[in-house]
């Protein structure tokens, strides 16, 4: 079985309009990431539609959590 790799979705419905992340999904690979985008994500006739593995992120600032606990970082 393949290893799943969680995306986020990005998009635009118009040319001009801000991108915005809209959802997130588990896929195999990017082939079949794309494929997902396009079929749970149909409700709108998006203009631009973006996946991204989420372990691409480049963190610039994170909150603190909300509860500390011992030994979990």
């Amino acid at each position: 079985m393949n290893k799943q790799v969680e995306y986020v979705l990005f998009t635009r419905i118009k040319r001009g309009d801000d991108l915005m992340e809209i959802g997130s999904f588990k896929a195999a690979d990017s082939e079949l990431a794309k494929i997902y985008a396009e079929h749970i994500y149909d409700e709108e006739d998006w203009v631009e539609m973006q996946v991204v593995p989420k372990s691409e992120f480049i963190s610039v600032r994170q909150p603190e959590p909300l509860f500390n606990k011992e030994g979990v970082k």
